[in-house]
């Protein structure tokens, strides 16, 4: 049964600005777990920007699933990798307290637009 289900778009311009004022490992790891992080790094560098909106855009999907927002939460304890979505540590705890046992997520990017949608189910 489906729990909980969220979408979100983030521009990847947005992020074009953060990994051009930060530099790229400083972007990525304000919101990625380092094993994300390290995934995305060790890619093509020039679609960094637009895989960072995606994975926002992720979270902030995930957040209108579990309906708290990005409040209570880590956004590190959230991984995307090769199409795989899960959570560790305390966000898994509490999913489990609220029966949630499977994690779906997709994300597209076209143009200057990332999509995530997650689904929370049972």
């Amino acid at each position: 049964m489906i729990l909980g289900l969220g979408t979100d778009l983030c521009p990847p311009s947005r992020w074009r600005h953060l990994v051009d004022r930060f530099g790229a490992e400083k972007a990525a790891g304000r919101i990625l777990h380092p094993e994300e992080a390290a995934y995305l790094l060790g890619g093509n560098r020039e679609r960094l920007p637009e895989r960072l909106a995606g994975r926002w855009a992720l979270r902030e999907a995930f957040g209108k699933a579990l309906g708290t927002g990005l409040d209570g939460w880590s956004w590190k304890e959230l991984r995307y990798v090769n199409g795989r979505l899960w959570a560790a540590g305390a966000l898994a705890d509490l999913l489990a307290t609220r029966g949630v046992r499977s994690l779906h997520g997709s994300v597209s990017h076209d143009g200057d637009l990332a999509l995530a949608v997650v689904i929370l189910e049972s």
